[in-house]
């Protein structure tokens, strides 16, 4: 077999959560164009309805279940879909998360606990329903086991913080250490579990923030930021420069690696 045949998903079934847009939307594309069939998960189903379209003209088939990766039922019907509509569940990225920044010393409660929820409860809810489907069909698959994946979603803040982010540091360290449990966990089935942290990619959550809005940066650090980066000759990141990644983390190729978290920053943090 070449080694080529290593990076192909052909026959295989993939979750991508918060796949309506950004990086989700990049991963699942990418999913589909290696040959997966993709469940796309997203918050907000009309946007999901765009991601289906570029997955099917990509040549690929899926299905969408939206869903919120806070609510455990949710996450549980949505790898429930993928068995019984899809036919199995191979791969499983959790894309999904969001910012709500504020400085440390008048962050609201309430802030903090949802970041939380989202970002570092929600990938815990995308792991255990993965993982137990995962070891289901592993022990379905007798004495050689199939190889499956668990691609975590972390953050360069995760690893140094940043300004105006304990919520969201602290959440995207949580789900680095997670991904390592996890992936001591998933030996014996053999399911590799592995984290991407992106730096500044341009997405919604690296936009001007407007007044009043809950997304954004502001637009103060957001300059500060960009002058940083082209002082030091970093482009700003686009969202297929990790759906690079998280693909082939999610396939044979990756086969030898678990419990890494890989920094994508194009040398903004190193």
């Amino acid at each position: 077999m070449s080694i080529i045949d290593d990076f192909k998903l052909d026959g295989k079934v993939a979750i991508v959560t918060g796949a309506g847009r950004g990086i989700g939307q990049a991963v699942a594309v990418a999913y589909a164009e290696g040959g997966a069939k993709v469940l796309v998960n997203d918050l907000d189903a009309n946007v999901a309805e765009e991601t289906l379209a570029l997955v099917r003209k990509a040549g690929s088939d899926g299905i969408i279940v939206a869903g919120n990766v806070m609510n455990k039922s949710d996450v549980e019907n949505t790898v429930r879909a993928a068995l019984d509509k899809l036919g199995g569940l191979d791969i499983m990225a959790n894309i999904a998360g969001i910012t709500r920044d504020g400085m440390l010393h008048k962050m609201p409660e309430e802030t903090w606990d949802f970041i939380i929820d989202v970002n570092l409860k929600g990938t815990f809810f995308c792991c255990q329903a993965a993982m137990a489907a995962m070891r289901d069909l592993a022990k379905a698959d007798g004495k050689v086991k199939k190889s499956r994946k668990i691609i975590n979603t972390s953050s360069v803040a995760g690893i140094y913080g940043n300004k105006g982010q304990a919520n969201y540091s602290a959440a995207k360290a949580g789900i680095i250490g997670m991904t390592k449990t996890v992936a001591i966990e998933g030996l014996m089935s053999n399911v590799q579990c592995n984290c991407v942290a992106p730096g500044w990619i341009d997405t919604r959550l690296t936009q001007k923030k407007d007044e009043g809005a809950n997304i954004g940066i502001p637009d103060q650090d957001r300059q500060q930021t960009l002058m940083y980066m082209n002082f030091m000759g970093v482009r700003m990141g686009a969202p297929i420069d990790i759906a690079r990644v998280v693909y082939f983390l999610s396939t044979s190729g990756s086969d030898y690696l678990t419990g890494m978290t890989i920094n994508v920053s194009g040398g903004l943090k190193t």
